[in-house]
């Protein structure tokens, strides 16, 4: 990679996971004699934490549902949704496995695996609310993340967007802003819980998740930056299981994001 690409990955990537000091101190040279990381490495990797989402989203889609009993007869729906148990402890469980990989990422492939089959379930029940709500939004958000992982990488691919230090800063911002965002959001609600049902809500929320979308693939781009700083860097072979699991975070917020996008559009027609 020439000089020139190299200096703007010096700063982080809008994944929380890539920091600016792992960037840095983390993706340099293992040394001479060393197994280094390859994005075939990194590609294999990320698959299998993908297939573990997978396991732990049927897990929680078939927690979340039930069959109505035969005795009530039909009617709208053959099944409901409810929260399962165990829902908060799993997204408690992510949140905390993620941290603890961020902290030491030399763990990223045994906690990687718990923290895919904690996130799966909660998205798999998330996903199966939202589909009771819209049939087949699910496999909509699934094929759209598809789309979008491709877009942003063949813009990185052909350099049309590139993870300059510029870039970096405004996804952080656009995420800070977000955050921020949403906090007012939710203290308006407090004081007028209707207003999350109006209208104005629904248009300032699409507006919101369209910028979110934009944000995740953004990141895609300064995912992909990272990596290639990595290889190119001769970077430890045993850090393709932290950066596929940095991959995979920006998946599983992307996957959401176009989920409630899709819901949103739906609902306004």
């Amino acid at each position: 990679m020439s000089q020139t690409m190299m200096a703007p990955m010096s700063a982080s990537s809008g994944n929380p996971a890539l920091s600016d000091g792992f960037v840095q101190t983390q993706l340099t040279s293992a040394g001479a004699g060393a197994r280094t990381m390859s994005v075939a490495g990194i590609s294999i990797k990320t698959l299998i934490f993908l297939v573990f989402v997978v396991a732990g989203g049927s897990w929680g889609w078939a927690s979340a549902t039930n069959e109505v009993p035969p005795e009530l007869g039909t009617g709208y729906a053959d099944t409901t949704v409810t929260i399962p148990g165990g829902f908060w402890l799993a997204s408690l469980g992510a949140f905390f496995l993620a941290i603890m990989i961020t902290v030491a990422p030399g763990r990223a492939a045994v906690l990687g695996v718990l923290y895919a089959l904690a996130e799966g379930f909660v998205l798999g029940a998330i996903s199966a609310a939202f589909d009771a709500q819209t049939e087949g939004i699910v496999g909509a958000a699934v094929l759209s993340t598809l789309c979008v992982f491709l877009v942003a990488l063949f813009l990185y691919m052909t350099r049309i967007v590139q993870p300059t230090q510029k870039l970096a800063f405004a996804v952080i911002a656009g995420m800070g802003g977000l955050m921020l965002l949403y906090f007012i959001v939710f203290v308006m609600s407090i004081f007028n819980w209707s207003w999350l049902y109006s209208d104005s809500f629904r248009t300032i929320g699409l507006v919101i998740t369209i910028v979110s979308v934009a944000l995740a693939a953004l990141s895609l781009v300064l995912d992909f930056g990272a990596i290639e700083m990595g290889v190119e860097a001769g970077a430890p072979k045993a850090l393709e299981w932290y950066m596929a699991f940095s991959l995979m975070v920006t998946l599983i917020w992307l996957y959401i994001t176009l989920l409630k996008l899709i819901a949103l559009l739906t609902r306004n027609r």
